[in-house]
Parts: structure tokens; C-alpha cells; sequence
């Protein structure tokens, strides 16, 4: 498949298949005829999926397929008897030997640190699908892929072990693992090691694994590298609104002498910049930090790695937090003229560098806040605004083919947004729409 056809195809495909997903657990009061029209859009979206889903990309397509075993999930608690919806779960599991092969067929040290994050994630998913399908032999491979390869290589080539970070010590890199480039310590890196980190610890605890303090370690320094930036507050890395609530930036910057956080590059920086995929998966990390309180608790204080943990005051900040970044999407992300979910307005993730990756991070915000876990901390009803996307998504589709658009809303409503989000956050660039066209092809 051509480049410009998958981004095209792929890009707002994600976005509306992670979006079903959590409506399809939210509609379930609705009326039989509302749930035969939910269970149809449903099969129409998964069928465009499947008609695309095998191209080159290498981190949108575990992004992508993540959020296709999120959704043929919900699919089959909603409707585990529908002949179709099983046959959905058959064909997936074609795929996921297909996704094997295709992660296999590349030279692991060529692959970037959130590439591994993202397929990690996705293999840990993967792992669940196909252990309630009963194939266990594919599944252990899927798991050895997340923890094996993917954290494994994040750990050892991400991660900064060095103790000549300033302002803060450690963080992760977004390098190749061949170490050709360092990379920079964006948020969205240093969450996927994060998530990936909290998600196999929690699975570790629940099947009783040995071996598994690495995960909660690892975790437990991402939370600390976080939880020092924002504390530094004036550097705004979990910058505040004019209102209430935060997002957290794109990256932490300090332009200080001896800062090692002044990287404008890989890729290109600017100020204010924010993504929405941040903001869900961080909050679903630090939901996942919740949970494991007691299991931290004890570690550190047998290990002696930190005898003064307080367990109280950090469940407080950790709630705090979750509670802040909700209200910030809430507040920021979400257009009040018409309740839909927007991009930030903020040039470098529309324009002609990256754009094509950052166009994904609605659907994956959605995906995580519309979790039953993080929907009932982050504090904000965001269900409406969702449905309200979904409808938009759906409504604006080619319906020739079923095929969703980059762009959803009018562009007089984004005006408007794009007005509301300076207001409450101080700057804001005027821009609408992906400039897909002029992207650069990606190798």
C-alpha cells in the first residue's frame, strides 16, 4: 500500500475504531434499535480496518492494531454470541500471525524506543486475545515480545542510566537501539516506558510471576522522573490552564546553563506544544501506580531504596494528578461549541514534519480515558464528548467505502476552539487541518 493511501486510510481509521470502543460499553441502556445501529457501524469500521490494516509503518501499525484488539474486545463482551463478532475474533487471530512475522522481518537495534513501546503494549493486548481464544502457544510468544524484546531494549538502550541529567537525573530517550542517535526525552517515550513498565508489573502480580520487581523498579523511576518535572514548577512541563486543571507538554525544556533538556529537534520543537495521546496515557499509567500502592509500599521500605515512603501522601499526589489532567482535557480538549474532542491547536503536530504521527493521538487518548479504571478517577464526565466524536467521525465518513477523515468538525467550530484553547493556555497556533499532502514520505 502507498504511503499517502495508509495515512490516509489508517490514520483516522484508529481514531474511530478506539472511539467505538469505549461507546460500546457506554450504550448499553440504549434502545434495541440504537444497539443494532451500534453493532452495524461497529462491523462497517472493523471491515475498513481489515481492508488496510497491513502496511509498512512500523510504530502506527502496533498503535493501530492495539487499538483493534481494544475494540473486537469490547465487541465481544457486547455481543459474544453475533456470528459475525466471532467471526471478527477468528480473523484477528490471522493477523496477529501475520503482526508477528512483520515485527520479526525487522533488525530490532534499527527500531526507535517508542517503537518498542508501542508494540509492547500492543503484544501484552495481543497476549489477552489470544489466550480467551485459546491459542496459548501464539500468546506466549506475544508475551515474550513485550517483556523479553521491547521493554528489555527500552531499559538497556532508552534508558538514561547516567547520573548527569540536569534538571533531573534519568528519563528515557527516544534513540534507535542501535545508540546511532540518542534521541530526545519526550513525554510520549518516557510514558511508554512508563505504561509498559506498571502494565507487565500488574500482570505479573496477577499470575504470580518470580522475578518481577525489574517491572515495578522501572516504573517506579518513571514515576519519580515525572513527578520531579512537574514538581518544578517553573518550567510548566505539567503546565496549568488559566482556569482549572493541566496537560502535560510535549517535553520538558529547561533553558538553563547546563540544562541537558534544551533539544529543539528529533522532531522539531516548539513552545506550548501539547499532544493529546500524552495525556491519556500517562494518566493511565499513573492509574496503574495507584493500584499498586501497597506492592511499592512494601518494596521500597524492604529494599531500603526508600525508607521514608509515605503511602498516604503519594496515593494523594498520584489522585491529584489524574484529577488535574482530567479537567484539563476537559477543560482544553474539548471544543465547547460543540462538545467534540480536538487536537490541540498547536502547529508542529499538523504540519508537513510529523504530523502523520501525532494525527493518532485522539483516538489514543480516547482509548485510555474510556478505560473503566481511568474513567473513574480522572474525575470529569467525558462520555457525551465522546459519543459527540464518534457521531462526527461517522457522520463525515466516505460512504462509499466507510472510510474516516483526519478532520471531523467545521472549520468555523475550530476557529472557535482555536480561541478557547489560547485563552486557557496562552498560545495557540491557527490551524485545522493535517497537511498530509505535503509530509514527507516516510522510509
Amino acid at each position: 500500500m502507498k504511503r499517502r493511501k495508509f495515512i490516509k486510510a489508517t490514520g483516522a481509521s484508529a481514531i474511530a475504531v478506539t472511539g467505538v470502543s469505549p461507546l460500546l460499553t457506554w450504550a448499553c441502556s440504549e434502545s434495541k434499535s440504537s444497539d443494532t445501529l451500534l453493532k452495524e457501524q461497529a462491523l462497517l469500521a472493523f471491515k475498513r480496518f481489515e481492508e488496510v490494516w497491513d502496511f509498512q509503518d512500523f510504530w502506527k501499525r502496533g498503535n493501530t492494531f492495539d487499538a483493534c484488539l481494544v475494540f473486537v474486545d469490547a465487541l465481544q463482551k457486547r455481543w459474544s454470541e453475533d456470528k459475525e463478532v466471532v467471526a471478527i475474533q477468528e480473523k484477528v487471530g490471522k493477523m496477529l500471525e501475520e503482526n508477528l512475522a512483520f515485527f520479526n522481518s525487522y533488525d530490532p537495534g534499527t527500531l526507535w524506543a517508542d517503537d518498542f513501546g508501542w508494540w509492547g503494549l500492543m503484544a501484552l493486548n495481543a497476549r489477552k486475545h489470544l489466550l480467551r481464544t485459546g491459542n496459548k502457544e501464539l500468546a506466549d510468544k506475544y508475551l515474550k515480545l513485550s517483556t523479553d524484546l521491547c521493554w528489555e531494549y527500552k531499559k538497556k538502550t532508552a534508558y538514561d542510566h547516567s547520573e548527569t541529567g540536569n534538571p533531573v537525573l534519568h528519563g528515557c530517550r527516544n534513540g534507535d537501539a542501535n545508540g546511532d542517535s540518542l534521541g530526545v526525552k519526550n513525554t510520549v517515550t518516557n510514558v511508554l516506558l512508563f505504561l509498559l513498565s506498571s502494565r507487565i508489573y500488574r500482570l505479573s502480580l496477577a499470575e504470580s510471576w518470580p522475578d518481577n520487581e525489574k517491572y515495578l523498579d522501572m516504573a517506579y523511576r518513571q514515576w519519580l522522573w515525572f513527578n520531579e518535572w512537574f514538581e518544578l514548577d517553573s518550567y510548566q512541563y505539567l503546565k496549568e490552564l488559566s482556569t482549572s486543571g493541566a496537560l502535560v507538554q510535549e517535553r520538558p525544556m529547561a533553558f538553563v546553563e547546563g540544562s541537558t533538556y534544551q533539544d529543539k529537534i528529533h522532531p522539531p520543537w516548539a513552545e506550548g506544544w501539547v499532544w493529546t495521546g500524552d495525556q491519556g496515557m500517562l494518566v493511565a499509567a499513573l492509574t496503574d501506580m495507584l493500584a499498586i500502592k501497597n506492592e511499592l509500599s512494601i518494596y521500597l521500605t524492604t529494599k531500603n531504596s526508600d525508607a521514608e515512603f509515605d503511602v498516604k501522601a503519594y496515593e494523594s499526589r498520584i489522585r491529584d494528578l489524574i484529577k488535574l489532567i482530567g479537567q484539563g482535557v476537559k477543560n482544553a480538549l474539548i471544543a465547547d461549541v460543540d462538545g467534540i474532542i480536538r487536537e490541540a491547536p498547536c502547529l508542529s503536530s499538523f504540519g508537513p514534519e510529523h504530523g502523520r504521527d501525532y494525527l493518532a493521538g485522539r483516538g489514543i487518548m480516547m482509548r485510555y480515558l474510556g478505560s473503566e479504571e481511568e474513567r473513574t478517577l480522572i474525575d470529569v464526565d467525558v462520555s457525551e464528548n465522546i459519543r459527540k466524536t464518534v457521531k462526527a467521525i461517522w457522520e463525515t465518513r466516505d460512504k462509499t467505502n466507510n472510510q474516516f477523515r483526519a478532520e471531523f468538525t467545521s472549520r468555523e467550530n475550530d476557529a472557535l476552539y482555536v480561541g478557547q484553547f489560547r485563552e486557557l493556555w496562552g498560545l495557540a497556533d491557527d490551524v485545522h487541518e493535517w497537511d498530509i499532502k505535503s509530509m514527507k514520505e516516510k522510509k
